[in-house]
């Protein structure tokens, strides 16, 4: 349930299409950390990758600020940050929990969000929501129809 508060927060922050689109990326960011570190025996759905990635997402949604040179713009993307991070621990790091995969996949969400942020204006046009959704159907349906062909 704290995924789908997490995925509807990155998904207003940055526009449906590109938030859904970002957390799935990041998802694939932590199997591919896991992967990494474990090796191929290492199997992993994802599901909680993406959900660290959206946590990721949300969390450095206020580099905006520090943009617009404001006095306490600092201060407030570090609180955002530091807020993310303590999520990450809380949610993340359970003893029974792939901590790996969700590292990978909170920290591909900070990048990807750092990206999105620095692009507000783009990330809102119609075209790009569109887009972004087309690609995660397709990011999402592709895989499905080649395991089940």
């Amino acid at each position: 349930m704290l995924g789908l508060v997490f995925l509807g927060l990155a998904m207003s922050r940055y526009g449906p299409g590109p938030g859904l689109l970002a957390a799935y990326l990041a998802g694939v960011g932590g199997n591919l950390t896991a992967w990494a570190v474990y090796g191929e025996s290492h199997r992993g759905l994802g599901a909680s990758g993406v959900v660290m990635g959206a946590v990721g997402l949300v969390a450095v949604q206020s580099a905006t600020l520090w943009q617009r040179h404001r006095p306490n713009s600092f201060r407030l993307f570090a609180s955002g940050l530091f807020a993310g991070v303590l999520l990450f621990v809380l949610v993340g790091m359970s003893p029974e929990a792939d901590v790996v995969a969700h590292l990978g996949g909170f920290i591909t969400g900070l990048l990807l969000g750092g990206l999105l942020a620095l692009t507000p204006r783009l990330t809102r046009q119609p075209w790009v929501n569109l887009a972004t959704g087309v690609v995660f159907a397709i990011l999402v349906i592709l895989p499905w129809w080649r395991v089940l062909a």
